[in-house]
């Protein structure tokens, strides 16, 4: 009997362990060059709850640190518009100057996000970025960057309310992992000379960022 309750604890324990270990990667919200708000599924149009809470706490950090430029990466995956406009016209909303906006609307997944914010970057000549996600997805985050030998750091809101909403959301990283992982190979030696993403187009005679 007390051998059975030892593997009934030890079974139910994993999921909490698995949710701990998740959440609990190392965050550092310290000024950069660029801050980087990756995209979310927005149906319809919409402003997904999720997204903006990646925003919110982006605006957090541009109010405490200077950062040269915001990048809003995300293309047209659900809606008619890219994530990279729907976010756009959001923090236009809440104040943010138009000039520090830098958009990438091509992306379709995590892996291009990054592959291509460091085009972006690397035209503008920025070093160094901080990037603004969900807790759920920093430590799939890390693992992309560190794929792609780029350096970043990450932030996300880790309130108890804003972590408590992405319990099914960090059991479905474990199918997330896996289907990045096709996709790290797919770039992994190739020239990251051109934009990645659907209908892809690298903008003509990008400016330096201010």
């Amino acid at each position: 009997m007390i051998i059975l309750l030892t593997v009934i604890v030890a079974v139910a324990a994993v999921p909490l362990l698995y949710f701990v270990w998740m959440h609990s990667s190392r965050l550092s919200g310290r000024p950069a060059d660029a801050l980087i708000v990756l995209g979310y599924r927005c149906e319809n149009d919409a402003l997904h709850p999720l997204l903006k809470e990646r925003l919110d706490t982006a605006i957090g950090l541009m109010n405490r640190h200077s950062y040269r430029c915001v990048i809003v990466s995300g293309g047209s995956v659900a809606s008619k518009r890219s994530e990279a406009e729907i976010m756009k016209q959001y923090l236009l909303s809440q104040g943010i100057p138009p000039r520090l906006i830098v958009e990438e609307s091509w992306s379709r997944n995590t892996v291009q996000n990054m592959v291509n914010c460091g085009l972006l970057m690397e035209e503008r000549g920025l070093r160094t970025c901080l990037v603004v996600s969900n807790s759920f997805h920093i430590r799939r985050m890390k693992y992309i960057v560190k794929a792609l030998g780029m350096k970043a750091m990450f932030y996300a809101d880790r309130s108890p309310r804003a972590v408590f909403r992405q319990g099914k959301l960090t059991v479905q990283e474990i199918r997330a992992f896996r289907l990045t992982l096709p996709w790290l190979e797919k770039v992994s030696g190739m020239p990251r000379r051109e934009l990645m993403g659907k209908n892809a187009a690298r903008p003509a005679n990008p400016k330096p960022v201010e």
